[in-house]
């Protein structure tokens, strides 16, 4: 098979002719696939590296370089390469195998990351460099490389005539250049964050990097000093979520495998042994959907119950609660979407933001939840909890009628969140109410609703402040709120608590109030 007019002419016949500088060989038309894709996204940011960069970066992401060959194509002999040139190949090629190496790519793949995170992982390599080498006038056009698997499979030994066929000027310099800057390209691998890595792998790339903006969103994320805290705090408490959901006998997430296949998914999730097809026999398969890919668990529609958390972004959330706020609005989303759960989540201050929930049918199972909104959103600060809670409450009725369910919210906040009564009561006929507050070093909470929500959990200042007794609470809000989403029945206007009101810490930071009819008192 051959290729087609389209991909031998153009940009797009010059990038694919760029492949005969590519160093890490395999002979893997899907895997070249995945390398277009990321290119495809680099381009959309602006970022318009040679397909070859991106494609022998990136595959050390998915094959270690003990299980590949990572050497210059005895076709690039009789191109005309000078010594500086071909001196460049050969520490490129050592270059690669260092990366290789390094603790990320080892994590990536052990990890299995996903496409968009990869792209973010290359573009926050690959861009500095590319810009410090790249003048104005020798920046491309951004190229939308084919997704084929075909093209790649017959790419081979088109290579050659390719690369001749338009001018390599810019490629070569490029080459030069990332040899020159072998130090730099490996330091820049080695300074990225793997918790940050390993957060977003655990609830997917694919919901929050798909667009310009998210992938920008998700690439800040590896720069926000506040993100990182919220990063840290997050795997305090996610490997107990997670071990959990593994002594049950499921898995639902990229980073720990699979429960099984299906028909549909990505392409990062394709089972291998279909790549042993003959290509025109995988391409019928592929488009009449026949092709196998890993599937995660999921739960029967009429076993989920809706959640919907809504976190303070005020003035008064900043710092130390809003660390706790977000990573525990993080290990709830996982807690629930793990139990194969509906959650909505937004945040809020002045007004209400946009809505983000899960969708747990979904084949890329992220659930829709993007972790670089929720890490990196800013508000506008100001307050008006009249408004926002009067509006929310007239969604809530709405979504009840809607969705035959009952919600439980989940109310993250301070000990300054004033609701007017009325309102608390028109949310509690349709909602059951699940507050955490956050209290001020004073300690005090004196809310006049208090004793009208299902359940209250207070977090005092020093619970905030000690790393290990943060970390505590805040599992034991999830373990609590998890529990308390199975209690059947829904709230009736009546009132269901037994009433009481929030008071200061207990200078453990564990003092929880509960007006349910489950359970009273401290815990």
């Amino acid at each position: 098979m051959s290729l087609q007019p389209q991909h031998r002419e153009g940009p797009v016949g010059r990038q694919l002719g760029g492949l005969l500088l590519s160093l890490v060989r395999h002979d893997n038309a899907m895997l070249s696939l995945r390398a277009a894709q990321w290119h495809r996204t680099l381009s959309r940011v602006g970022v318009t590296v040679p397909f070859w960069a991106v494609h022998d970066i990136g595959m050390l992401a998915l094959l270690a370089p003990a299980d590949v060959l990572i050497e210059p194509r005895s076709a690039l002999g009789g191109m005309g390469l000078h010594a500086q040139q071909t001196a460049a190949l050969t520490t490129l090629a050592a270059t690669l195998r260092e990366i290789g190496e390094c603790e990320v790519m080892e994590k990536a793949r052990q990890w299995r990351l996903e496409d968009p995170l990869l792209a973010v992982i290359l573009l926050k390599v690959l861009a500095p460099l590319y810009e410090r080498f790249a003048t104005p006038t020798e920046r491309r056009e951004p190229t939308a490389l084919p997704l084929d698997a075909e093209v790649y499979a017959a790419l081979e030994p088109e290579l050659p005539a390719l690369f001749r066929s338009a001018d390599r000027s810019v490629d070569l310099a490029f080459l030069e250049y990332l040899a020159q800057s072998s130090m730099r390209l490996v330091t820049s691998f080695e300074q990225i964050d793997l918790d940050t890595l390993r957060l977003v792998g655990m609830f997917g790339a694919g919901s929050g990097a798909n667009g310009t903006e998210n992938m920008l969103d998700l690439l800040g994320v590896f720069e926000s000093p506040e993100a990182n805290d919220v990063v840290n705090f997050s795997l305090d408490l996610l490997p107990s979520v997670l071990e959990t959901k593994r002594a049950a006998g499921s898995q639902s997430f990229s980073v720990d495998g699979y429960s099984g296949v299906q028909r549909r998914g990505t392409i990062d999730s394709l089972v291998l042994s279909e790549l042993a097809f003959d290509p025109d026999l995988f391409v019928r398969r592929f488009v009449e959907n026949e092709v196998f890919y890993y599937a995660r668990e999921k739960e029967n529609d009429q076993e989920r119950r809706l959640h919907y958390i809504l976190v303070d972004a005020s003035a008064s959330m900043r710092g130390q609660r809003a660390t706790f706020a977000r990573g525990l609005a993080l290990t709830l989303i996982k807690k629930l979407t793990l139990r194969g759960e509906d959650v909505y989540f937004r945040f809020f201050d002045s007004r209400l933001y946009d809505v983000q929930r899960t969708r747990p049918g979904r084949t890329d199972d992220h659930g829709g939840i993007s972790v670089p909104y929720l890490l990196r959103f800013k508000g506008e600060h100001g307050r008006n909890y009249a408004k926002v809670f009067g509006l929310l409450a007239n969604e809530l009725s709405r979504l009840e009628r809607r969705e035959r369910r009952t919600p439980m919210v989940y109310l993250l906040t301070h000990a300054e969140c004033h609701v007017p009564l009325e309102t608390i009561e028109n949310m509690r006929r349709v909602a059951k109410l699940y507050g955490v507050f956050m209290l001020p070093s004073t300690g005090k909470l004196e809310l006049d609703y208090l004793h009208r929500l299902h359940t209250v959990q207070v977090v005092d200042e020093q619970a905030l402040r000690l790393k290990d007794q943060r970390a505590k609470r805040a599992l034991d809000i999830v373990e609590d709120a998890a529990r308390e989403s199975l209690v059947p029945g829904a709230p009736s206007g009546g009132g269901s608590g037994s009433g009481g009101s929030g008071g200061g810490g207990s200078g453990s930071g564990t003092t929880s109030l509960m007006t349910s009819p489950r359970a009273g008192g401290s815990r």
